[in-house]
């Protein structure tokens, strides 16, 4: 018996070291529980390495209490594990190695500006200058003197229903500091304000304002009424602006997965009349977007060419239907269809192992977008990395985080540059 769980213990370690490098559920027939335990296995594995190796090394401890450990299979099952470990390490190295070659990338897409303002946190460089107290307890990253934290701020009330937001601020809130927008992800019928501390923490430390704002659910509502509560949220920001030491002329939205896709429409979607029922005259601009792993293709999972199911339940429930019995919602729901001139610039960052998206579909729409030259935007796909990587301060978060923070301060400074320095 102990035999029996010593191998299919080997194997499971084999079989999870190779999820993070080729996802093994298929987005053209895998059910939605097969697609998310092969992200979530792959996420945690591929990102949270240390804890991985320490759990291994535990189930090993308790092996050794028999005397597997000591035969011929008990030592090939520990070489097994130390090449899985031995692969993970390499992904985590080229993930380490990824600043560098973003860096290039961006000066590529912005010109020698993204050289001039780099983020106060830098990346790693070797496993020295590695965050390990955040790595392994993330509430480090987000315990910090410099900044408050104002949590289940009512943003929008009807009847017995409310709406709420979180802010991350500096403490000097007697200047005025740019904002952040952020939308969290959960396939519009779930989610946390919580999923983004980490980086809304950095950004506040640096003196930004950071809003994190919820919305309603699906199947309880149907799409656009998730944007319609997005845009409720940045009117009441902006209404509070001097409360929080908010430069309400200066708001970037960034968001992940469904939330991608929301700070996408919010981008393309300004003082949309459309989208703001109640309150048209709202200033619903904002100064740039960061879509990260974001949703942008609502048609082609219902073609057989390219079946999506999962997908495809998701957003019957989000559309209420298909595009044949309500092609409506799902022209309003493709960002595609909303691009036209004088847009914000983008940043779009996309994982090219994410389980849950594919990086063609987040390729089309950069496609689409790139034909409007809207400086400066840029698309950035990075190898081996995950849906959600900066949920925790791993590594891969570390790593790439960076790059986001260095983007919004090109375009705020670009912002003061243009209004003389005020």
């Amino acid at each position: 018996m102990v035999t029996f769980f010593f191998i299919l213990w080997t194997l499971g370690s084999i079989f999870f070291t190779l999820n993070v490098f080729v996802p093994f559920a298929k987005r053209s027939n895998s059910s939605l529980q097969t697609i998310l335990a092969s992200y979530v296995l792959g996420w945690l594995v591929g990102d949270l390495l240390p804890h991985w190796i320490l759990f291994n090394l535990g189930i090993l401890l308790i092996f050794s209490f028999s005397d597997i450990l000591f035969s011929q299979l008990g030592w090939g099952g520990i070489v097994c594990h130390i090449l899985c470990w031995c692969f993970l390490s390499i992904r985590l190295w080229i993930v380490m190695d990824l600043p560098e070659r973003l860096n290039k990338k961006m000066t590529e897409a912005v010109g020698i500006q993204w050289q001039k303002f780099p983020s106060f946190f830098l990346p790693p460089k070797n496993i020295f200058q590695v965050d390990w107290n955040s790595w392994f307890n993330p509430n480090k990253a987000i315990e910090d003197p410099r900044i408050e934290i104002l949590r289940d701020l009512v943003f929008f009330e009807k009847d017995d229903f409310q709406l709420k937001l979180d802010i991350y601020r500096p403490k000097n809130i007697k200047i005025k500091h740019p904002g952040i927008l952020q939308i969290h992800g959960g396939a519009w019928i779930t989610g946390s304000r919580r999923q983004a501390s980490y980086f809304l923490t950095r950004m506040a430390i640096q003196g930004w304002v950071c809003y994190s704002v919820t919305h309603r659910f699906s199947p309880d509502v149907l799409f656009p009424e998730h944007l319609i509560d997005i845009k409720r949220a940045l009117s009441w920001i902006r209404n509070t602006a001097g409360k929080h030491g908010l430069d309400k002329n200066f708001i970037i939205c960034k968001g992940v997965s469904s939330g991608g896709h929301l700070a996408s429409m919010m981008a393309l979607t300004q003082n949309n009349s459309e989208f703001q029922p109640g309150f048209e005259d709202a200033d619903t601009s904002i100064q740039g977007c960061v879509p990260v792993n974001a949703v942008f293709d609502f048609s082609t999972p219902f073609n057989k060419e390219s079946p999506f199911p999962a997908k495809l339940k998701i957003l019957k429930k989000v559309c209420g239907g298909s595009p044949k019995t309500n092609p409506n919602c799902y022209k309003k729901i493709t960002p595609s269809n909303w691009i036209k001139n004088n847009i914000t610039p983008f940043l779009i960052i996309q994982g090219e192992t994410d389980a849950l998206i594919s990086i063609k579909e987040t390729e089309k729409f950069w496609n689409d977008f790139k034909n409007q030259n809207v400086p400066p935007s840029a698309l950035l796909s990075l190898p081996l990395v995950e849906h959600a990587f900066d949920i925790f301060p791993t590594l891969t978060a570390q790593c790439i985080v960076p790059i986001i923070d260095q983007y919004m301060i090109m375009l705020y400074q670009k912002y003061i540059s243009q209004n003389g320095g005020k």
